[in-house]
């Protein structure tokens, strides 16, 4: 297991080296972008509510910070910069959604604000009141690509982000299977049958389940979109940061549990 001072210097030291000379601090500022990044990877590794993170996060005194608020519209502001971390496509990828819960089904309707942001679906065969997200990796485990709508979106509605990427294969369940009055599902998917290319696919299911037991990842806490699809985008850098360097600590490449905070 990492101590938590080494978890911290390697997501900090990794983030700075991929962001080179974009890495700067406004004028008026107080964190260079290295570091409101940071706290954002932290931010998804601890998981839960901003609300407990920011003390947690002061007690380190790592970083001049700002009051909780500026810092969480920072984070809202600069998670663009978190698309320099996702990795390329290889000639087979994997591509599976993942529901978050945003409210309780009993509470629903309830509030306007929560209508906004999360609809009911199906996770795992269960009504959920959230969000859904699409990830695809590829053959290195890697997260190459994700998208994120309301619970209530069927799967097949993220075929056209990879339907033009013919070179490549992504390999789907059922749920991305798209009828040819709909337009038919893309050529370049490869729909498995259950029980088939099990390998491969189970890769995907394993990262799923490391956001739900290390990040906290099935329940959201987040009231807007924007807080929502940030807190996602710093936990695709988490993830492929310490996918790549679990290899050279080693550690299983496909493992978060040694860098729980």
């Amino acid at each position: 297991m990492l101590q938590e001072d080494d978890i911290i210097i390697y997501l900090l030291t990794a983030i700075a080296e991929t962001l080179g000379k974009k890495d700067r601090r406004h004028p008026l500022g107080k964190l260079y972008l290295s570091e409101i990044l940071h706290c954002g990877v932290l931010f998804a590794l601890k998981g839960g509510s901003f609300r407990q993170f920011h003390p947690w996060l002061q007690r380190r005194k790592m970083f001049n910070l700002p009051e909780r608020s500026r810092l969480c519209r920072l984070l809202i502001k600069h998670h663009k910069f978190c698309n320099q971390f996702l990795a390329t496509e290889t000639f087979f990828n994997i591509i599976d959604s993942f529901g978050v819960e945003v409210i309780h089904p009993v509470r629903e309707g309830r509030s306007t604000q929560s209508q906004i942001v999360s609809k009911k679906g199906k996770s795992n065969k269960r009504l959920i009141i959230g969000r859904k997200i699409n990830v695809a990796i590829n053959g290195e485990l890697q997260i190459v690509d994700y998208q994120d709508a309301t619970d209530n979106v069927c799967d097949n509605s993220f075929d056209t982000f990879y339907e033009k990427k013919q070179e490549y294969i992504y390999l789907t369940d059922n749920g991305y299977r798209k009828q040819a009055k709909y337009g038919g599902t893309p050529d370049n998917f490869k729909i498995c049958k259950k029980g088939t290319w099990n390998d491969e696919r189970m890769w995907v299911e394993r990262l799923f389940s490391l956001w739900v037991r290390i990040c906290s990842m099935k329940h959201s806490f987040h009231r807007t979109t924007k807080g929502f699809q940030a807190k996602v985008a710093y936990l695709v850098v988490l993830t492929n940061i310490t996918f790549s360097l679990n290899e050279s600590l080693g550690f299983h490449k496909c493992s978060l549990v040694q860098w729980a905070l």
